[in-house]
Protein backbone atom coordinates (compact mmCIF):
# COMPACT_ATOMS: atom_id res chain seq x y z
CA UNK A 1 0.00 0.00 0.00
CA UNK A 2 1.42 3.59 -0.75
CA UNK A 3 -0.76 6.83 0.93
CA UNK A 4 0.02 10.33 0.85
CA UNK A 5 -1.66 12.20 3.52
CA UNK A 6 -2.46 15.92 3.56
CA UNK A 7 0.79 16.46 1.17
CA UNK A 8 1.64 20.23 0.35
CA UNK A 9 4.46 21.69 -1.76
CA UNK A 10 5.13 25.25 -1.67
CA UNK A 11 8.15 26.69 -4.38
CA UNK A 12 8.99 29.77 -3.99
CA UNK A 13 7.13 30.69 -6.97
CA UNK A 14 3.91 29.34 -5.40
CA UNK A 15 1.86 26.54 -3.89
CA UNK A 16 1.42 23.32 -6.22
CA UNK A 17 -0.04 20.89 -4.31
CA UNK A 18 -2.36 21.51 -1.14
CA UNK A 19 -4.24 18.76 1.56
CA UNK A 20 -3.55 16.17 -1.20
CA UNK A 21 -4.75 12.33 -0.33
CA UNK A 22 -4.66 9.08 -1.85
CA UNK A 23 -3.56 6.01 -1.49
CA UNK A 24 -2.69 2.66 -3.78
CA UNK A 25 -3.73 -0.49 -2.61
CA UNK A 26 -2.44 -3.78 -3.91
CA UNK A 27 -3.91 -4.67 -7.61
CA UNK A 28 -5.29 -1.23 -8.32
CA UNK A 29 -4.10 0.41 -11.58
CA UNK A 30 -4.32 4.24 -11.51
CA UNK A 31 -3.51 6.96 -13.75
CA UNK A 32 -2.73 10.54 -12.41
CA UNK A 33 -3.74 13.02 -14.84
CA UNK A 34 -3.83 16.62 -14.77
CA UNK A 35 -3.21 19.89 -16.61
CA UNK A 36 0.09 21.11 -16.88
CA UNK A 37 1.30 22.60 -13.44
CA UNK A 38 -1.29 20.85 -11.51
CA UNK A 39 1.53 19.08 -9.44
CA UNK A 40 1.71 15.39 -11.58
CA UNK A 41 5.91 15.09 -11.72
CA UNK A 42 6.30 16.90 -8.22
CA UNK A 43 3.58 14.04 -6.48
CA UNK A 44 6.05 11.46 -8.07
CA UNK A 45 9.10 13.20 -6.76
CA UNK A 46 7.85 12.91 -3.32
CA UNK A 47 6.59 9.43 -3.45
CA UNK A 48 9.89 8.45 -5.56
CA UNK A 49 11.99 10.66 -2.15
CA UNK A 50 13.21 12.82 -4.64
CA UNK A 51 11.87 15.95 -2.97
CA UNK A 52 9.93 16.24 0.46
CA UNK A 53 7.04 17.67 1.17
CA UNK A 54 6.04 20.97 2.52
CA UNK A 55 3.88 19.22 4.70
CA UNK A 56 2.11 15.57 5.42
CA UNK A 57 3.25 12.41 5.59
CA UNK A 58 4.13 9.45 2.45
CA UNK A 59 2.93 6.39 3.81
CA UNK A 60 4.72 3.15 2.46
CA UNK A 61 6.20 -0.52 3.81
CA UNK A 62 9.92 -0.46 3.20
CA UNK A 63 9.82 -3.17 1.32
CA UNK A 64 7.74 -1.31 -1.68
CA UNK A 65 9.79 -1.20 -4.68
CA UNK A 66 8.82 2.03 -7.61
CA UNK A 67 10.04 2.36 -10.47
CA UNK A 68 9.21 5.02 -13.23
CA UNK A 69 10.46 6.74 -16.32
CA UNK A 70 10.48 10.25 -15.71
CA UNK A 71 8.92 12.87 -17.80
CA UNK A 72 12.21 13.99 -19.50
CA UNK A 73 15.00 11.35 -19.61
CA UNK A 74 17.86 10.60 -21.64
CA UNK A 75 17.49 7.67 -23.95
CA UNK A 76 20.69 5.57 -25.20
CA UNK A 77 19.38 5.88 -29.13
CA UNK A 78 20.58 2.32 -30.46
CA UNK A 79 18.16 0.72 -27.88
CA UNK A 80 14.86 -0.26 -28.34
CA UNK A 81 12.12 0.61 -26.33
CA UNK A 82 11.95 -2.89 -24.71
CA UNK A 83 15.23 -2.50 -23.59
CA UNK A 84 14.85 1.05 -22.56
CA UNK A 85 12.26 0.27 -20.24
CA UNK A 86 14.64 -2.71 -18.97
CA UNK A 87 17.06 0.20 -17.46
CA UNK A 88 14.81 0.68 -15.02
CA UNK A 89 14.67 -2.73 -13.68
CA UNK A 90 18.68 -3.61 -13.39
CA UNK A 91 18.38 -6.25 -11.23
CA UNK A 92 15.34 -8.12 -12.99
CA UNK A 93 17.23 -7.37 -15.75
CA UNK A 94 20.59 -9.16 -14.58
CA UNK A 95 18.25 -11.64 -13.42
CA UNK A 96 16.68 -12.08 -16.83
CA UNK A 97 20.31 -12.08 -18.81
CA UNK A 98 21.39 -15.34 -16.36
CA UNK A 99 18.37 -17.47 -17.39
CA UNK A 100 18.73 -16.55 -20.86
CA UNK A 101 22.36 -17.52 -20.36
CA UNK A 102 21.71 -20.66 -18.31
CA UNK A 103 19.14 -22.11 -21.38
CA UNK A 104 22.04 -21.92 -24.00
CA UNK A 105 24.40 -23.24 -21.17
CA UNK A 106 21.80 -26.28 -21.15
CA UNK A 107 21.70 -27.04 -24.97
CA UNK A 108 24.90 -28.54 -24.61
CA UNK A 109 25.51 -29.73 -20.80
CA UNK A 110 26.07 -33.29 -19.89
CA UNK A 111 23.86 -34.80 -17.56
CA UNK A 112 25.49 -33.79 -14.59
CA UNK A 113 25.50 -30.21 -15.48
CA UNK A 114 22.23 -30.25 -16.52
CA UNK A 115 20.93 -31.07 -13.45
CA UNK A 116 22.57 -28.45 -11.73
CA UNK A 117 21.74 -25.78 -14.17
CA UNK A 118 18.03 -26.84 -13.81
CA UNK A 119 18.55 -26.09 -9.92
CA UNK A 120 19.73 -22.81 -11.02
CA UNK A 121 17.44 -21.55 -13.48
CA UNK A 122 14.72 -22.94 -10.95
CA UNK A 123 16.26 -20.64 -8.86
CA UNK A 124 16.33 -17.53 -11.07
CA UNK A 125 12.76 -17.79 -12.45
CA UNK A 126 11.48 -17.94 -8.86
CA UNK A 127 13.79 -15.09 -8.26
CA UNK A 128 12.94 -13.24 -11.12
CA UNK A 129 9.31 -13.73 -11.19
CA UNK A 130 9.30 -12.21 -7.13
CA UNK A 131 11.35 -8.98 -8.60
Amino acid sequence: MLRLERISKIYPTGEVLKDVNWEVTPGDRIGLVGVNGAGKSTQMKIIMGEIEPTSGEVIRPSSLHIAYLTQEFEVEPTRTVKEEFWQVFKEANEVHESIEHISVEMESADAEELDRLVHKLDRLQRQFEAL
